[in-house]
């Protein structure tokens, strides 16, 4: 990867904040006294899991998906979350984009497959941060609450891995796939999350609208 494509990871842009002063006083705060980027990393992903409460459907106002926005409201869905935690991480200049992949949710309930109609969750996005000299994809998605209350594993932090949600549950059922790798990207934009669900859940911007 070139320097100039490295340096776009650490960039303030729309939505990834990085420069706005609520997300440089809350990354600050939260890393207090943390002296490496892997210490500054796990106080982060664990405020993103339990401290911004997972949402299950996601917004279609352009305004809940800045990052200062979500920091506010505290709750959101995978990908609220993963452009929270790479603006926090930019802050710190900790170079982080996000990854997004098309994962089977095995255990997703009646509820959420009336809605979406498939338990296939198209653009599942990630937080994926340059540690130690590698890339680590860290899913915070599902807040410890929500996994307590839904025989789902916690999904904890591990120095120097992928932090992803486990193929099963507590009881041994079927629960995450992760699919199709649409990579790492440095950026994303309202356009093309909303293009995203338009393709793959078209009935859902109907009810939006």
């Amino acid at each position: 990867m070139s320097s100039d494509r490295f340096d776009k990871f650490l960039m303030s842009t729309t939505l990834i904040e990085a420069d706005h002063p609520l997300i440089r006083d809350t990354s600050a705060m939260l890393t207090k006294g943390a002296v490496t980027d892997i210490a500054r990393a796990e106080r982060l992903f664990y405020f993103i899991r339990d401290e911004i409460t997972y949402q299950f459907l996601p917004t279609f106002d352009e305004r809940h998906l800045h990052a200062a926005s979500i920091l506010q409201h505290k709750r959101g869905y995978c990908t609220q979350k993963a452009i929270l935690f790479c603006s926090l991480a930019r802050s710190l200049n900790i170079a982080a984009g996000i990854t997004f992949y098309d994962i089977i949710d095995h255990s997703l309930p009646v509820k959420g497959l009336s809605i979406l109609k498939t338990n296939i969750l198209y653009y599942h996005g990630i937080a994926t941060l340059r540690l130690n000299g590698r890339w680590l994809r860290l899913d915070a998605t599902l807040d410890k609450r929500l996994c307590e209350r839904n025989d789902l594993k916690i999904v904890d932090f591990k120095n120097n891995e992928d932090c992803l949600m486990h193929p099963e549950t507590k009881s041994g059922a079927r629960h995450i796939e992760y699919m199709k790798d649409h990579g790492l990207t440095d950026d994303v934009s309202f356009a093309e999350i909303y293009g995203w669900f338009r393709k793959a859940y078209p009935h859902l911007i109907d009810l939006e609208n």
